[in-house]
């Protein structure tokens, strides 16, 4: 059932990040620069800034208190983090990343950061809980009819 869950709602949630940026050499050299030099903590942060972001939006606003003061606060973190990793962690790779492939490159990458950033709270046991309340409103029959009769092995791979 988690797996289900994971292969409808998080390739969504992920991929939906804005920009769509496509990455060249040196915007994969510079995201994978971004994501060792991140520690566990680091994440948190970025999670934590993401998190009161999105609060932001109108239509989820209402269900999330973040005070300006605490905005301001991981906004303050988010930016130390960021510029420390593109500063000093990482300062060859991104300047080859706008050298060779412009801000777009720069910017794929720090996409594909963040993306990989956010993906640790998928796994967290209480996201998951949370996550699997939503299949008791999903139609698995319905689900199903879409499930080829042929072709489709058990393990989920075609052939």
């Amino acid at each position: 059932m988690r797996r289900l869950w994971l292969l409808l709602v998080l390739p969504g949630l992920l991929w939906a990040w804005p920009g769509a940026a496509r990455a060249g050499s040196y915007a994969d050299a510079l995201s994978q620069c971004l994501i060792r030099a991140t520690t566990p903590a680091d994440q948190k942060i970025v999670v934590r800034w993401a998190f009161a972001t999105m609060a932001l939006d109108p239509d989820v606003a209402s269900m999330a208190a973040v005070t300006p003061a605490q905005r301001q606060a991981v906004n303050q973190k988010a930016g130390a983090l960021v510029t420390d990793l593109l500063v000093q962690s990482c300062s060859q790779p991104v300047q080859q990343a706008l050298m060779f492939e412009g801000t777009n490159g720069a910017q794929a990458a720090f996409e594909a950061w963040a993306r990989w950033a956010l993906t640790g709270i998928a796994g967290e046991p209480h996201v998951l809980q949370g996550a699997g309340a939503l299949m008791q409103y999903v139609d698995l029959g319905k689900l199903m009819s879409l499930v080829p009769l042929q072709g489709l092995s058990p393990n989920g791979s075609g052939g």
